[in-house]
């Protein structure tokens, strides 16, 4: 019969994100992202915008 795996591993690496400042720095890090994207996203819109629409021919 096949053993049944424990859960430990995923208890364990749950638990380094428990504290208060460890969410915290998680939060700062994906926010970061967020702004970033945002920030590169505008810029290619302000480009879209200064040049002109040229037509394919």
């Amino acid at each position: 019969m096949l053993k049944r795996r424990r859960t430990t591993h995923k208890f364990k690496r749950n638990v380094i994100y428990s504290t208060a400042t460890r969410r915290r720095i998680m939060l700062r890090n994906t926010h970061k992202k967020v702004i970033w994207r945002r920030r590169l996203f505008a810029m290619q819109l302000m480009e879209a915008q200064e040049t002109p629409a040229t037509p394919v021919v």
